[in-house]
């Protein structure tokens, strides 16, 4: 059987559409065994803290670590088999990976004290994005591995660099072990997405829960489907105490520069999200539930 879907994927700051055929049999969702356990490999600022603590209320918790894909540290029995992650579109994933670091790390560049009760919001946030700018051009200009990453993240290409690696802790994860790592191998990220238990889309994360739901327990919850006017799926949210930020209010610069630090992310998102809609349709063909676009 072959479906037709009509997608609406973000490239560089529009969006275009594109119909993709595919195939049924083409399609493989994996069904996670009863009491197998699921090793999340949580990028930072893509929602991967409510997915783990969605999946415990939903009675699947899974093993939360933020470190490579191909960590060689055994998390849980068996869980280079069923690995989980998810995805974000790269500006808004820069932009959120900034705002985490500046306010929980005191070397990430901030003009302004946290207790300082003097500026009013607007001016805290005119501040932000001036530390924004510093943060990008560090990021951006002739950086080498022993100018570090200011202890927090490093984000260039790091969606794709979780995918690729294979070294052990934050270390290597969250910031970066030789220059090679800056540019991952973009076919490496493909390969281990195609082959995770399951992956979601931060933007989609409704859907995302719906479908970990679906794989993790054979069916759709009933508050997932088109229609549902009872209690709705509860999903959560952590904010971490950072304040709200939007990729609404960049400059051309700042879309540059952040643009520059994310070609490899750029590309892997596109690809994700096609494949992302594609398991979705297999899974409500396969259901005969529509749980999306309702």
């Amino acid at each position: 059987a072959a479906l037709m879907l009509a997608l609406l994927l973000p490239v560089h700051g529009y969006w275009r559409e594109q119909h993709i055929e595919m195939r049924s049999e083409d399609i493989e969702l994996k069904f996670l065994p009863s009491k197998q356990e699921v090793r999340l490999v949580h990028i930072p600022k893509t929602s991967g803290t409510a997915l783990h603590q969605d999946a415990t209320k939903l009675g699947k918790p899974m093993a939360n670590t933020e470190t490579c894909a191909y960590d060689p540290v055994e998390h849980c029995e068996d869980c280079d088999k069923w690995l989980a992650t998810m995805i974000r579109e790269p500006r808004s994933h820069v932009l959120s990976m900034f705002f985490h670091c500046t306010y929980s790390h005191q070397k990430v560049p901030r003009l302004y004290t946290r207790n300082d009760t003097s500026l009013s919001d607007a001016r805290r946030k005119s501040l932000d994005y001036k530390a924004f700018d510093m943060w990008l051009e560090f990021f951006n200009s002739d950086w080498k591995l022993e100018n570090g990453y200011y202890d927090c993240y490093h984000p260039r290409n790091m969606q794709s660099r979780y995918l690729t690696c294979a070294e052990s802790g934050w270390t290597h994860s969250h910031g970066v072990g030789s220059m090679e790592m800056l540019k991952p191998d973009l076919d490496a990220a493909k390969e281990t997405l195609n082959n995770m238990f399951f992956f979601g889309i931060k933007e989609e994360y409704h859907t995302s829960l719906c479908l970990y739901a679906y794989q993790s327990t054979g069916d759709f919850p009933e508050s997932c489907e088109c229609g549902f006017k009872g209690k709705e799926l509860k999903s959560s949210e952590a904010l971490h105490g950072i304040p709200p930020h939007s990729t609404d209010d960049l400059n051309a610069k700042q879309i540059k520069q952040i643009d520059a630090l994310t070609g490899v992310d750029v590309q892997l998102y596109q690809y994700a999200t096609a494949l992302f809609w594609e398991r979705v349709a297999f899974a409500e063909a396969r259901s005969g539930k529509k749980i999306s676009q309702c």
